[in-house]
C-alpha cells in the first residue's frame, strides 16, 4: 500500500482530499502539520511514496524545506505543492489552485501508477464520516451511527454508538467533542437520506413560530455554520439551496420584526454563535436598517443585502482571523503565506462568483459581495468607492461598522467612536449623508 503524507490546514479541503485519497486510490494516508513534523517522519520512514503539501504553512517555507531535504537526502518521494505557480521538476509537481482537490487526486493516481480501470474496481468504504458538530442540531437520526476505532495501520472497526430512531442528548455530542473526536460515521447508503434529513430537521426548527427570538438566533448560528461548510465542500445542492435560502429569509424577517435596531444587535453580538454568523446577520440588519432610513426604492434590496451578508466571507470561513483584515495595510502588517495573502485578497470576488451559481439569489447581490471591502473588481481593499453603486457603498459602512463594533466588543471598550472613523476613511457629500443615516439611527435608538 502507497504511503502518502498530507499537509493541509483547510479542514474541508483535508476533508476532501483525505476521503478521496483513501477511499478511490486505497493509500496509507498519514497527516502532518507542517515541515519540521514531516521531516522527522522521513527521518524514520524514508520510503514515503507523496507528500502533499500548502506552499507555505503560517510563516514557514513548508514546501521549500521539504523539498530541500529529499534532495539533500536522495530520497525517491514525491511532492505535490499546493498554491504555487513555480515550474514542476522530476519529482515536484506544482497546483497553482490551491483547492483544486481534484486534481490533487488525479495527479497522486498517476504518481502511483494508478489507473482509470483500478479506481473503478475499489470498493467504497461502508461507512462515511460526519463531522460531530452536525448533531448538535438534532433530537434524533434516520439512521444508525458510529464511532470509528483504529485496530491497525490499515483497518478500522467501527462501533454503534445511536440507532436509527434514537433520542439523544446534546451533552452526549458535546462529550465526544471535548474528547477531540471530529467526526462520527454513518453507512454509505444512509448519506443522501441523511443529508435531507438534517436539512429538513434544521429548517423545521427555524420556521417554527413559537420561538422564542433568542432561540432563533441560536439555531440559525448553527444551522449557518453547517450551510456554509456544505456549500464549499458540496456546492448547491437541493439541500444546501433549502437551507441557505431559510437562514437568508429569517434574516430578513428578523429585522422586519425587530422594532429596534439596536435589540437585535445586541442579542446576536451577545448569542452563543460563531463570529461569522454574528457578522453577517449584524451585516444584514445594519444594512437594511440604513436602507430603510434612506427611503431606497428596490423591492429586492432587505433580501439582496441579506444574500450578500451570507455569503461574502464563505472563503473565510475556516480561519476567522483573517476575515477580520479590512485594508491593504492590514493585509500587509498581517504577513501572511502566499496563499493565505491571496485567500484574503480574492474572496470577495471569489465569494461573488460562487454566488451567481445559487438558483435563487438576487440579481446585484454577487456585486455587493464583489465590493464589500470597496474595489471595484473584488479584489483587495479600496477607500475610493464614490463610483460604486448605492447598495454597495451601504453595505460597506455597514460592514466596517459591524467590524469595529465586534473589535471593541472583544477588546472591552465602547464603540463611540466608530462612525467618526468612518468619516474620515470615506470622505465627501453622499458618504457623509449614508454615514450620517447610520449615525442618526444610532443616536436615536441608544445603542
Amino acid at each position: 500500500m502507497a504511503q502518502v503524507i498530507l499537509i493541509e490546514s483547510n479542514k474541508t479541503l483535508n476533508d476532501l482530499i483525505s476521503i478521496n485519497l483513501t477511499t478511490y486510490l486505497g493509500v496509507d494516508l498519514i497527516h502532518r502539520h507542517n515541515a519540521v513534523d514531516t521531516i522527522n517522519l522521513l527521518s524514520i520512514l524514508p520510503t514515503v511514496d507523496l507528500i502533499v503539501t500548502n506552499q507555505a504553512v503560517r510563516n514557514e517555507p513548508t514546501a521549500q524545506l521539504i523539498e530541500n531535504y529529499i534532495i539533500a537526502n536522495k530520497l525517491n518521494t514525491n511532492l505535490i505543492v499546493l498554491g504555487s505557480n513555480a515550474k514542476s521538476f522530476d519529482n515536484v509537481l506544482h497546483i497553482s489552485d490551491p483547492k483544486n482537490w481534484e486534481q490533487v487526486v488525479k495527479i497522486t493516481a498517476k504518481i502511483l501508477g494508478i489507473n482509470d480501470s483500478v479506481i473503478a474496481r475499489r470498493i467504497l468504504p461502508d461507512y462515511v464520516p460526519i463531522p460531530v458538530r452536525y448533531f448538535l442540531n438534532l433530537d434524533n437520526v434516520n439512521c444508525d451511527v458510529f464511532i470509528r476505532i483504529k485496530k491497525s495501520p490499515t483497518e478500522y472497526q467501527y462501533i454503534k454508538r445511536i440507532h436509527n430512531g434514537d433520542n439523544f442528548s446534546k451533552d452526549s455530542i458535546h462529550r465526544y467533542i471535548q474528547q477531540g473526536l471530529d467526526d462520527l460515521y454513518i453507512p454509505k447508503d444512509a448519506k443522501n437520506n441523511f443529508a435531507t434529513y438534517l436539512s429538513n430537521q434544521l429548517v423545521n426548527k427555524m420556521e417554527n413560530p413559537h420561538l422564542e427570538i433568542n432561540q432563533k438566533i441560536q439555531i440559525m448560528g448553527e444551522s449557518y455554520d453547517i450551510a456554509v461548510r456544505e456549500v464549499l465542500k458540496l456546492g448547491f445542492t437541493s439541500e444546501t439551496i433549502q437551507l441557505t435560502e431559510v437562514i437568508i429569509q429569517n434574516m430578513v424577517k428578523n429585522f422586519e420584526k425587530s422594532p429596534e435596531m439596536s435589540g437585535l444587535l445586541h442579542k446576536l453580538i451577545n448569542s452563543d454563535t460563531g463570529l461569522l454568523f454574528q457578522r453577517s446577520h449584524m451585516n444584514s440588519v445594519v444594512a437594511s436598517e440604513m436602507v430603510k432610513n434612506l427611503k431606497i426604492k428596490d423591492d429586492k434590496a432587505f433580501e439582496k443585502i441579506a444574500y450578500a451578508s451570507f455569503f461574502h466571507d464563505i472563503f473565510l470561513t475556516d480561519d476567522e482571523f483573517l476575515s477580520k483584515i479590512n485594508s491593504n495595510e492590514e493585509l500587509e502588517q498581517a504577513a501572511l503565506p502566499d496563499k493565505e495573502w491571496d485567500k484574503v485578497f480574492n474572496h470577495a470576488l471569489d465569494a461573488a462568483n460562487l454566488l451567481r451559481k445559487h438558483p435563487e439569489a438576487p440579481t446585484g447581490s454577487d456585486e455587493i459581495i464583489k465590493n464589500h471591502h470597496g474595489a471595484s473588481n473584488g479584489n483587495g481593499f479600496s477607500n475610493s468607492i464614490d463610483t460604486l453603486p448605492m447598495l454597495s457603498k451601504i453595505f460597506i459602512i455597514a460592514h466596517n461598522f459591524v467590524l469595529e463594533l465586534i473589535r471593541f466588543k472583544e477588546l472591552g471598550g465602547e464603540p463611540k467612536p466608530i462612525t467618526d472613523e468612518l468619516f474620515k476613511r470615506y470622505p465627501g457629500p453622499e458618504m457623509f449623508l449614508l454615514i450620517k443615516s447610520l449615525e442618526n439611527t444610532l443616536k436615536k435608538k441608544n445603542f
